[in-house]
């Protein structure tokens, strides 16, 4: 029933949301933060729950081991350290894909208006996201514009990608901002547009 609030609610409010400008992709209204601490709230129980059931189903199987006949020497009885579940770094590295998202999504709205407005061309920009679970570590997506074809995945903090050269070969790059992805991309779609006189 949680889930299920959540997706109703950033239905709105992508419904809601107005697209912020290229110089204020990283701002999140109000609302927006609410839903991205709900979800990592969520997060952090479903994998403190996954964790402790885990824990569980370990402790059964110990405790029908010790109860099993002894043969030859004695069992000895191991200490068992319980692993920690890294709640807080799969929150932290959720929390910061989503907004990274977030920022990328608004760089490639903005890029298909550069491109109609400013670059007068009509060739349009396709990007194809990859159908993932909402509490997926990664985001994907495939950016193609004429012959320019890239593989981009967005990993926390970190966006890498993938583009095939003329060549055959593959080439990939890393970057730390939606910024850097923005002058990357409009530098590609520049030597394409130039490559075939628009």
């Amino acid at each position: 029933a949680e889930s299920s609030g959540i997706d109703d609610h950033s239905n709105k409010q992508q419904q809601n949301d107005v697209s912020d400008g290229p110089g204020a992709s990283g701002s999140q209204t109000p609302s927006q933060l609410r839903t991205l601490c709900r979800a990592l709230l969520l997060h952090s129980q479903s994998l403190y729950h996954e964790h402790r059931m885990k824990m569980r189903q370990e402790q059964l199987s110990s405790e029908k081991k010790e109860h099993m006949p002894l043969m030859g020497f004695a069992r000895v009885k191991k200490q068992v350290m319980t692993p920690s579940p890294h709640i807080l770094q799969s929150c932290v590295g959720l929390g910061c894909k989503f907004i990274f998202e977030k920022k990328v999504r608004v760089v490639l709205k903005a890029l298909s208006l550069w491109l109609a407005q400013d670059m007068k061309c009509e060739d349009k920009i396709v990007v194809e996201w990859l159908p993932l679970a909402l509490f997926d570590s990664h985001s994907r997506f495939a950016f193609i514009y004429r012959n320019l074809c890239m593989d981009i995945g967005i990993y926390g903090d970190v966006l890498r990608v993938t583009q095939i050269c003329d060549t055959g070969e593959f080439k990939t790059v890393a970057f730390g901002s939606d910024l850097e992805l923005e002058y990357f991309l409009k530098l590609e779609i520049r030597r394409v547009l130039d490559k075939n006189n628009y």
